[in-house]
């Protein structure tokens, strides 16, 4: 288009040049004819009075024998003015074939001059004059015959020179006229074609524009634009798709940072950093309403104060103005729950800017499990002191106590006591014993032995810990004890399992002798065998006793946490270990 429009102005300059270019020609040629008409003019006036002066002399030679009779001084004063008029009309007129004839006719003038003078003067011979009169007469007719037909020429020149003239303004008013019509045509014919080209393709371009801006990039424009308006067009395409392009790059981006932020498992706060709303949860992810217990538009409408404890909402505003100094904070706080369950929270926050304001960018993680955690490590680091404490101070005890049970026996068989007495060394000896396999059980656990695995059948196996239960029960009966019953529901079709036979048995040992002290009032134990959902075997003890307290339940495992006064927590510790 821009060629065009170059070939159109030069094509409106050409024309204006031209117009101007004849209309100054046309212009010079009719100034050209005008002075030429002007001169001819002139020319016909110098020969107009040449010939006015021929006729005045004429009339005087006529009216010499009259009483209108002139003088001779007048009629010398006549002939030059003829002489000059002649000389006038020379110099009007420069070609070689005029300035010929000219010379020639002013010859005869002269001829005439001197002829009439001759018969004006002639007065002693009075035949003569009059001769010479006619004859000077004649001559001056002659001569008046002549300079009529250039009078008649010139005429006939002037008349063509003025039709000419008429003629070249005639046509250089048509010319005028046809520029004026012609060229606002052309110019309003060029106006509207570029308009139109232009105006159309704009159009397009500006409903593209519409069309990118309605869905975000990717519209294609189909039609074809002209000259530049194509490029402009196929650059708006190739535009059009890298919007599109960025635009889901962006979506993307968006939709993996707001998965990230969702899927988080750490609450994330982005939070108001000045003004008066400082603190205040402008958005949060669903990890952080879940350890709140709040929806996430019950969180919209809180500050992070709201969260805090009194403790750490007062100091709220003192670590936003820290970051704002600059810097990043870790902190510990403590939460409240919707519940009211306060749990300590560990804090790493930073500053922010979205859309040219600041935020405070906030990631809040539950401790309380860790702190658990921690607090459990410390308590099972002080136990395992206490234990290997309690395991050489058990050391140390052994030997003596097995020579305390020693001495006993003795006594009990070299002795004659009475039935009472004898009863009563017998429960001390019972005691001793039972001292015996605390402390044994106690060594076993601080150092256990290497397990020796092997094919066992689990059913025997468990036949023979009833039996070693029984009769443990037996030396422990007194008068008044009530009946204990052992259930077995043995699986008959169990296979041999891979197992260590002793410890296998004194973890069974174990956990019956903690039910014989739950059923001390009397009661059932049931021991089953049974095969388990993934492919092993199950082993349950169960008794008819009261059962276990909430704390006895949450430490049953626990070293030297017996889950009973009688028990040492031990059995149960090796039976999970």
């Amino acid at each position: 288009m821009r060629k065009k429009a170059i070939i159109g102005f030069l094509l409106l300059i050409f024309v204006f040049f031209g117009g101007g270019i004849y209309i100054s020609l046309v212009n010079t040629r009719i100034i050209t004819g005008m002075a030429q008409i002007n001169a001819l003019n002139q020319v016909e006036f110098f020969r107009h009075d040449l010939l006015h002066k021929l006729d005045i002399v004429q009339m005087d030679l006529l009216l010499h024998d009259s009483p209108h009779v002139i003088q001779v001084n007048d009629f010398v004063n006549h002939g030059k003015a003829i002489t000059v008029a002649m000389k006038s009309c020379s110099n009007c007129h420069h070609s070689l074939q005029m300035m010929t004839e000219f010379k020639l006719l002013h010859g005869r003038i002269d001829n005439y001059l001197k002829q009439a003078s001759l018969g004006y003067t002639l007065s002693a011979n009075h035949q003569r004059m009059l001769f010479e009169r006619k004859r000077a007469h004649a001559l001056g007719q002659q001569l008046l015959q002549e300079i009529g037909d250039l009078a008649g020429v010139s005429s006939h020149k002037i008349s063509n020179k003025i039709a000419t003239i008429k003629a070249e303004i005639t046509s250089m008013k048509n010319a005028l006229l046809a520029l004026v019509i012609l060229i606002p045509c052309l110019l309003l014919s060029l106006i509207y074609l570029f308009l139109d080209r232009f105006v159309s393709s704009v159009a397009v371009l500006i409903a593209a524009a519409s069309k990118i801006r309605e869905s975000g990039g990717g519209y294609q424009i189909g039609q074809k634009l002209p000259d530049e308006f194509g490029d402009l067009a196929e650059a708006f395409n190739q535009m059009s798709a890298g919007i599109r392009k960025r635009c889901d790059e962006t979506i993307s981006a968006r939709n993996r940072y707001q998965t990230l932020f969702e899927s988080a498992d750490e609450a994330i706060f982005i939070l108001e950093a000045k003004g008066e709303q400082v603190g205040k949860i402008v958005s949060a992810n669903q990890a952080a309403a879940l350890m709140h217990g709040y929806s996430l538009e019950e969180l919209f409408a809180m500050r992070i104060q709201d969260l805090d404890t009194p403790e750490s909402a007062a100091k709220a505003k003192d670590h936003i103005r820290d970051l704002l100094n600059g810097g990043r904070l870790e902190i510990l706080v403590e939460h409240r729950h919707k519940t009211g369950r306060i749990f300590p929270v560990e804090v790493k926050a930073s500053l922010i800017e979205i859309e040219g304001r600041r935020y405070v960018l906030a990631f809040d993680r539950d401790i309380s499990l860790r702190v658990q955690t921690e607090t459990a490590l410390q308590r099972a680091r002080q136990l395992a002191m206490v234990g290997e404490m309690a395991a050489g101070l058990a050391h140390e005890i052994k030997n003596p106590l097995a020579g305390i049970k020693a001495s006993l026996e003795v006594l009990g068989h070299e002795l004659q006591l009475e039935a009472d007495d004898r009863d009563t060394l017998k429960m001390t000896i019972v005691e001793v014993e039972r001292i015996e396999a605390l402390l044994r059980n106690l060594l076993n656990y601080a150092r256990p032995p290497n397990p020796f695995f092997a094919l066992i059948d689990l059913n025997r196996l468990l036949e023979n810990a009833v039996r070693n239960a029984g009769i443990l029960l037996k030396a422990r009966e007194t008068s008044d004890s009530a009946p204990v019953e052992f259930i077995r529901d043995f699986d008959l079709e169990l296979p041999m399992i891979m197992a260590d036979a002793a410890q296998l048995q004194q973890v069974i040992l174990n956990l019956l002798l903690n039910a014989i002290d739950a059923v001390s009032g009397g009661g059932k134990i049931t021991l089953r065998s049974r095969p388990s959902p993934d492919g092993g075997v199950e082993i349950v003890v169960h008794d008819t006793g009261k059962g276990l307290s909430e704390a006895a339940v949450s430490g049953f495992f626990n070293r030297f946490i017996p889950p009973s006064p009688k028990a040492t927590g031990l059995a149960c510790r090796s039976a999970s270990g």
